[in-house]
């Protein structure tokens, strides 16, 4: 008997279960190297541990102990008696007619007081050598070695700072150049570029086409050729249009950030500031419903938020950024699919009022973007003829408005439908009162 061939829809099965597995394979090899790293940071780390405790005692015996001065007198002392031979060597090789820089003569310094200033401290041998480095590192600078021991005590006493604890002198300079503080360094690296690694396979809205990772609260809408429309509402045609790779603001901007702004901002501006229904307190500071902090901010004019925009280095989305950031390459009807789910949304009498943004989490944009459906409508620097601006032109404009309302039906919460609002002073007349708020985009 024949078997029939797996149709279209069998066959698209069977490649999205095959990539799954792909992405669960290449997860779990990022956890593995992760934990790997894990464990070198945590060896590398009792390494050093053991070091700086070991060498503590050096240090004292150096700074504070009972035999310090004697101690540093006899380390002079060796490192002036082996002057002699460094000065043999500088000057054969002026005779030969190659006159040694800095570096190299700070190289032949260092050589020659090794071993000297080993045998004559009783130190560890590392900080035996940061010692004849860093003397080194100084006389150097003279062209002539002629130097009496005292000079030579005085350059080895300013190694140490009076009344500094161990712990300080370890940070402000001795780490710097240690084998074993290198090799923490490197470890750490390697663990946080790991921990970068599966963060970004986990969560890729986070991060540009080359890994870059957004901007605090944003994530990234993947560049590339998009399907947009058509639209609903105010109609615009179908149209495909390619994008660049751009940040977005994961939710919309809350009250409470909205209040900050406010509040920065010099006393002269603030009032013409004040979304509808705010004041000003004798002290300059936003007045509103404490209850609503973590709510959307709305009735706010455009220029309101993009003022607010430009204050956070940002700037409002273009109509074709915020149907991007919200369909996807896939171009859905809603963000989370092709059919509308009661549920997913502040809309369709879901509430009588604003809520709380990130309340709907599974209902999150391909992008990874929240609340794109419902809750406030959202500013978008684009004008009802489909043109983007940055600055609003003058006179009577409509400026595109996207993702419906807490008081919109489910047609309107769709990621193609569009609507307009007065550019300028939209606010002004009571009689309007369409909740609108504003979350922004940047350039990567």
């Amino acid at each position: 008997m024949a078997v029939a061939a797996p149709g279209p829809a069998a066959r698209a099965q069977d490649k999205l279960t095959a990539g799954a597995g792909r992405q669960a394979q290449v997860l779990q090899s990022a956890e593995a190297a992760l934990e790997r790293t894990r464990e070198a940071l945590r060896e590398n780390q009792a390494a050093l541990e053991t070091l700086v405790r070991d060498l503590a005692d050096d240090y004292e015996a150096l700074t504070t102990g009972a035999e310090a001065a004697g101690l540093r007198n006899a380390l002079a002392l060796a490192m002036h008696d082996a002057l002699e031979a460094a000065r043999v060597r500088i000057d054969k090789s002026a005779a030969d007619g190659r006159t040694l820089l800095r570096a190299s003569r700070t190289k032949v310094l260092r050589e020659v007081f090794r071993d000297p200033v080993r045998a004559s401290s009783g130190v560890d041998e590392r900080f035996a050598d940061w010692i004849a480095g860093h003397v080194a590192y100084a006389l150097s600078a003279r062209n002539k070695l002629d130097v009496d021991r005292a000079v030579v005590q005085h350059t080895l006493d300013s190694l140490f700072v009076a009344d500094e604890s161990w712990y300080v002198f370890w940070n402000r300079t001795f780490h710097q150049g240690l084998p074993e503080a290198a090799a923490y360094g490197a470890a750490l690296s390697a663990y946080e570029d790991a921990g970068h690694e599966l963060d970004r396979l986990r969560n890729p809205e986070r991060y540009g086409p080359k890994g870059e990772p957004a901007p605090p609260g944003m994530i990234v809408v993947p560049g590339g050729q998009y399907t947009l429309g058509p639209n609903s509402g105010w109609v615009r045609a179908r149209r495909k249009v390619t994008l660049p790779s751009f940040a977005m603001d994961r939710r919309e901007v809350t009250v409470r950030e909205y209040a900050a702004f406010v509040e920065s901002q010099p006393a002269s501006l603030q009032q013409q500031l004040l979304p509808r229904g705010w004041a000003l307190s004798s002290t300059g500071r936003a007045v509103y419903n404490e209850a609503f902090r973590q709510h959307p901010v709305n009735h706010v004019s455009w220029k309101q938020a993009a003022a607010y925009a430009t204050w956070t280095g940002k700037r409002l989305p273009t109509e074709n950024e915020w149907e991007a950031a919200a369909a996807g390459h896939e171009g859905l009807a809603y963000p989370w699919g092709n059919a509308y789910e009661t549920g997913k949304a502040n809309g369709d009498g879901a509430s009588r009022g604003t809520m709380a943004v990130e309340s709907f989490p599974t209902a999150r944009s391909p992008a990874g973007c929240f609340d794109m459906a419902g809750n406030v409508w959202e500013w978008t620097s684009t004008l009802e003829d489909g043109t983007d601006f940055r600055e609003l032109p003058a006179g009577l404009v409509n400026v595109v408005i996207r993702g419906g309302g807490w008081r919109s039906k489910r047609d309107e919460l769709a990621t193609r439908h569009r609507w307009t609002a007065p550019g300028q002073a939209a606010f002004e007349s009571a009689s309007y009162d369409r909740p609108i708020g504003f979350r922004c985009a940047k350039d990567l």
